[in-house]
């Protein structure tokens, strides 16, 4: 059966019409096509506001391909009416139903509604009511056999004409900048605690590292030959002198007993930290680290992390000279040692100041 289709649609600007019909209609049910340049169209049917069903494909229309339905406001007041937006909404559920059921298919139980009014906004190419045009935004839904209606937005529900509407985005335009502006202020604010807690961090190690780099001087020929391999340890050293800014490990006597500070830059901002600090003594060939205490900074939580510890490592002693340290996890397979190292031996370079 044929739907009638009307020549003319009160209160829209037409952009074009075609006739329609739809085959096995159980009833005939009047509506007007109006074509977009995009392919769909919108099925605009006659009420005190006329509803539009967005079709996706007006000339073989299937139930899954109808999209939201849209109310077609002849002014700003309407908007502030909800019983009759209400009622519109729900007329437009229900040609939405109508349609679906005699295309065969059983509809979905909600649907998007888009309100606009005629001759103050405009669709796009291809039906859809976005951006300005847009002055309400609700849907319909259905869980217990009623319809009911949920708005999400109406432009002038909260005004009693467009300057107090106006007014109500110019409040909230003025809102959303003074809290970005608080907000950029506490990220400021946070920026500069953080720069000095940095620089106080480290002014404090930077003090502590040249205090150990000053006591680690290397002994003189005399102090070597007279000290022995102990003596010869003493010193500041790392894999390279490229590594040297990075991490290196310091070897020194402090009140009569061997001190060691493994110094690494976990941080490019807060640079060297002493990440292992402790005892040292070289027994038989062996030089025994025995680390009591622990500084890191924490990325993430960006603070200092430091605490006691009690980590022992050991290494056999190959050979060192005036430049040269050569260090080899001790026997027994994998060992702590061979993580310090980062493999079974190490070769060192004492850095220069």
């Amino acid at each position: 059966m044929r739907f009638a289709c009307r020549s003319a649609l009160r209160g829209l600007a037409v952009l074009s019409f075609a006739a329609c019909s739809i085959a096995n209609a159980a009833t005939a049910v009047e509506y007007e096509v109006r074509a977009f340049d995009g392919g769909p169209a919108w099925f605009v049917y006659d009420e005190p506001v006329d509803v539009a069903l967005h079709v996706l494909n007006p000339g073989d229309p299937k139930c899954h391909e109808l999209g939201e339905i849209v109310l077609l406001f002849e002014n700003r007041d309407q908007l502030r009416d909800d019983a009759l937006i209400e009622t519109a909404a729900l007329t437009g559920m229900n040609h939405y139903a109508e349609l679906c059921r005699s295309l065969g298919a059983n509809p979905s139980n909600q649907r998007k509604v888009a309100g606009i009014i005629v001759g103050n906004g405009a669709p796009d190419a291809q039906g859809r009511v976005m951006g300005d045009a847009r002055v309400l935004d609700a849907m319909v839904s259905s869980f217990t056999g009623a319809y009911q209606l949920r708005i999400r937005r109406n432009t002038v529900a909260a005004g009693g004409a467009d300057d107090a509407a106006a007014a109500i985005i110019a409040d909230r335009d003025a809102r959303l900048a003074a809290a970005k502006a608080e907000r950029e202020a506490a990220d400021r604010a946070r920026a500069n605690e953080r720069a000095a807690e940095i620089a106080e961090i480290r002014a404090t190690y930077n003090a502590a590292l040249a205090e150990s780099v000053a006591q680690a001087q290397p002994a003189g020929l005399i102090g070597r030959v007279t000290g022995g391999d102990r003596a010869a340890l003493t010193g500041v050293w790392s894999a390279s002198q490229s590594d040297c800014a990075n991490e290196s490990v310091i070897l020194f006597e402090r009140d009569g007993a061997g001190t060691v500070e493994w110094w690494r830059a976990s941080n490019q901002d807060v640079g060297l930290l002493p990440w292992r600090t402790g005892r040292w003594e070289l027994r038989d060939g062996t030089v025994i680290m025995s680390f009591n205490h622990r500084v890191e900074y924490d990325r993430f939580r960006q603070d200092l992390q430091s605490g006691v510890i009690n980590e022992t490592v050991q290494f056999d002693l190959k050979d060192v000279d005036g430049s040269e340290l050569r260090l080899a996890a001790t026997s027994g397979g994998f060992s702590p040692e061979a993580l310090f190292l980062g493999g079974a031996e190490k070769l060192f370079v004492r850095c220069r100041d």
